[in-house]
Formats: structure tokens, sequence, C-alpha cells
């Protein structure tokens, strides 16, 4: 993902990290897709999602096949393979947040329950994602935490129950859940959040 999203010399645009792993995502999601449905998808332009084609065949990790679309390659579906191991994405979710968003976006990265301290970090990214809020969450022990806040599980039982049966978290599981007023700044900010593990 590094190598992707790495600045290369000249005027060609600058990528983060979590575009590629949208990109990835949706490729294995719709396998085989034309550029401007991925724009689209993506939120960027038809030039960017070009040029980020062009890096992922360049590392032949996707298959093109003209005005047909793309599709990931053998070596693009085993690197995203590798990647859902890490990354679990959960989608658009209801609940009660505490806030009146009209989208929510949540997904899990695996086993960096420890790594999280305050969450800080992956709120700041969230935010400069596009996102409007980050809800950050541990789950351990059974129990929903809010790292360095709360225990969600004791403070609000109900609302940590409604959680934990629609993402379905194991333990040292991070929950990130983002929200914004499309579902493309929610996503956008969740993979934000999640890419700050990878």
């Amino acid at each position: 993902m590094d190598a992707l999203s790495k600045r290369e010399p000249g005027p060609q645009p600058t990528f983060q990290k979590f575009e590629f792993i949208d990109l990835l995502l949706i490729l294995d999601e719709e396998k085989l897709i034309g550029r401007k449905k991925l724009s689209e998808r993506l939120g960027l332009g038809e030039g960017v999602v070009r040029t980020m084609l062009q890096r992922l065949k360049s590392k032949s990790l996707i298959e093109v096949y003209g005005k047909g679309g793309c599709s990931l390659s053998k070596k693009g579906v085993k690197l995203v393979n590798e990647l859902k191991e890490n990354i679990r994405a959960i989608g658009p979710i209801e609940a009660n947040f505490p806030w009146q968003y009209s989208s929510n976006y949540a997904l899990i990265v695996k086993n960096v329950g420890e790594k999280i301290k305050k969450g800080l970090e992956q709120r700041d990214e969230a935010i400069k994602a596009g996102a409007r809020a980050l809800m950050i969450l541990t789950y351990r022990n059974g129990k929903l935490l809010m790292p360095g806040v709360s225990d969600l599980t004791s403070e609000q039982p109900d609302f940590a129950l409604q959680l934990i049966r629609i993402v379905k978290p194991e333990h040292g599981d991070v929950i990130l859940i983002a929200a914004g007023e499309s579902l493309l700044e929610a996503r956008k900010g969740a993979l934000a959040a999640a890419q700050t593990f990878l």
C-alpha cells in the first residue's frame, strides 16, 4: 500500500493509502468494473482513477480489458485477501449514535486493540478524509471500550449490545464507525482511520 500511494516525480496527483484500500476492496466486490463507475464509487475524478489503475497495473495487481473495465489479477486477489484478514468492512449501519449525521459506516481492524491509545490519530485521519465524526471502540473480554474514555458496555449497555449484534467483533478488534453527510464521506473516514494500523 505504501508503494502504491508513494508520491512520484512530476505533476501527478498524490494518493492516500486508504484510497488504494478502497479501490482494491471495490474491485474485489465488483469483480469487473469500468473506470467511470469506479470514479463514482471512489468520489474521485476519472483522471485520478486512471492514474491509480496504472499504478495497480504496473504492480501486476489488475487485468485491464479495454472498454470492458478491469479486474483483480491473481496477485491482486492475493493482496486483497491479505488485506481482508486485517480489515473487515461492515458497511453502512444504523444505531442510536450520539450524532445526527445521515450516514454511518463501520469496519473492524483485526487484533490491533493493544495498539490504540486514545484514538486521536485515527479521529484526525477520518476528519481529514471527510468524515464528520468517528467512534473508536475496542472489544475485549466481551466488552466494548472507548479507549482512554469509558467502558461503553457498563455505561450504555443497550447501545453497546446493539453495536455488538451488528458488527460481531472478536477479542482484540478495533471497531471504527465514521459518520458523514454522505455514505462516501463516512466510508472514506473509516478507511482513513483504519490505514493508521496498517
